[in-house]
């Protein structure tokens, strides 16, 4: 049946369907029927009359720097970028600058962006300031996991210009929440991104940067069944001329980032992460602040030395431990009140004779906590000498020679009755002692040899080596040491 209606037109959308008129000869209601047919296609497929506008304008200005993938090809794609972020840099591509200059602009562009992808995305952003923000929270919803990291990547490498970097990511169903906060430098808001979305970022780039090496490396361990020991080449070193290594890395950052100021539990992972790694041991398990080592070694001369390599590794982070050792495992329990009573008598360096008040009550509280006094009395020892060589480089730089380290010992070395001198040439320190009235205390003798070895590395980074000839407390007729590695 044919209903005849009158409707009114302009030029304009006369003008519009021309290319209709001129398909059918000029007749309007052929003309007006084509249109109507190609609204319900656009109605049925994109929902609305602006959606399907929007996307058959994108089709039509497809550039030579833009493609039309398949979705299966696509959802592989964005599968195997998973962990990994797209850079600032091909961003723009995609956001010109010049156009998205506030969050709220780019808001409206990503929605345009999950559009262009058939994507039924709901995103929001709020910021507390819209042109210069220093906090931001985003909601993604609606869409599955895979993508709503992936454009939560996308937004936070859009903050980084704003220095935002990511300080909570909240996952709840189908709903992600991302708070930002403002940081020191785009450099630091760049690392927040990377430890909350791009953990494969930098992984990747230097298997793309040694592919040959890392495809020979991965074929090795597999063939092995991962029973393979990564060292460090100065470890190897150490190993090659008969020296137990101090540490267990394949690398010495960690080395360089252990310290009195980083959190327990993050020194704790940190050592799991590369023990494990590195294959050292098959295991290391974390119980609050108490640590169960599974070795897997036979030897248990082995096992001891690397039960010395952890606690060695704790003590630089200012962490004392006690242990036990089996067959099977190294049990490593944390002594927090011998680390604070160790703390408190540091304050007596350079203001009263450490082997005096100190020394005895150390001693003391270590017998009425039943806690065995050699090893800590070593460590207390050997955290004098840092805290000697720390406060000698304030004064004169971090540059030492052996007359700079001679120089920096003799001033905790004016002990009453002791007769003592240094001989320094060249790369060699000779150390003597003729008399010393600490020979028959053990435990002071522990504290003034710890107070060597620590000092030693801390001054010459673990480099120099320290060669023990005699010793009045062994029975020699005097202490007799060397030096070596420190010119």
């Amino acid at each position: 049946m044919v209903l005849r209606k009158h409707i009114a037109l302009e030029d304009e959308h006369l003008k519009k369907i021309e290319p209709l008129l001129e398909k059918h000869k000029g007749n309007l209601s052929a003309a007006i029927r084509d249109a109507i047919d190609l609204t319900d296609v656009a109605l049925q497929y994109y929902g609305s009359v602006k959606d399907a506008t929007f996307l058959i304008a994108t089709l039509r200005e497809i550039r030579e720097d833009q493609a039309i993938v398949p979705k299966p090809i696509f959802d592989y794609m964005l599968t195997q970028t998973q962990d990994l972020i797209i850079e600032k840099e091909v961003l723009d591509h995609v956001f010109d600058p010049s156009e998205v200059t506030i969050v709220s602009e780019f808001e409206e562009a990503i929605r345009n962006l999950c559009t262009g992808l058939y994507w039924d995305a709901l995103i929001s952003m709020t910021a507390d300031d819209d042109q210069s923000p220093s906090s931001v929270h985003a909601e993604i919803k609606g869409i599955d996991d895979d993508k709503r990291k992936f454009l939560a990547g996308i937004i936070g490498s859009y903050l980084i210009s704003f220095s935002l970097g990511i300080t909570e990511m909240r996952s709840h169903l189908d709903t992600l929440k991302i708070d930002f906060e403002q940081r020191a430098s785009p450099n630091e808001a760049y690392n927040d991104l990377l430890k909350n979305v791009g953990c494969m970022q930098e992984t990747v780039k230097e298997l793309h940067a040694k592919p040959e090496f890392w495809r020979s490396l991965i074929r090795e361990y597999s063939a092995a069944n991962y029973e393979i020991v990564a060292l460090h080449r100065k470890f190897y070193e150490d190993l090659l001329i008969g020296k137990v290594p101090r540490a267990i890395m394949t690398s010495e950052c960690l080395c360089e980032k252990l310290s009195e100021d980083i959190p327990l539990q993050e020194v704790l992972l940190d050592l799991k992460r590369v023990a494990e790694t590195s294959r050292i041991v098959n295991r290391m398990d974390i119980d609050g602040e108490d640590i169960t080592i599974h070795h897997g070694y036979r030897s248990m001369r082995a096992v001891d030395q690397l039960k010395n390599i952890f606690l060695c590794m704790l003590e630089s982070a200012g962490l004392n431990y006690d242990y036990q050792i089996t067959s099977n495992v190294i049990a490593l329990k944390h002594q927090p009140e011998v680390e604070t009573k160790i703390r408190e008598l540091l304050e007596y360096v350079g203001v009263e004779d450490v082997f005096d008040v100190p020394l005895r009550k150390l001693s003391l509280f270590l017998k009425e906590k039943n806690i065995n006094s050699d090893r800590h009395m070593r460590v207390f020892g050997r955290r004098i000498g840092r805290q000697v060589v720390h406060t000698y480089e304030k004064q004169y730089g971090e540059v030492w020679t052996g007359d700079k380290f001679k120089d920096a010992l003799a001033r905790i070395d004016k002990i009453p009755g002791r007769e003592s001198e240094w001989d320094v040439r060249g790369s060699i320190a000779h150390y003597t002692v003729n008399r010393c009235p600490l020979a028959d205390d053990a435990e002071a003798c522990h504290v003034c040899r710890g107070i060597f070895r620590g000092a030693m590395h801390c001054a010459f980074h673990g480099m120099a080596e320290l060669e023990v000839r005699k010793l009045l407390s062994h029975g020699d007729k005097y202490c007799e040491v060397y030096v070596h590695g420190i010119g």
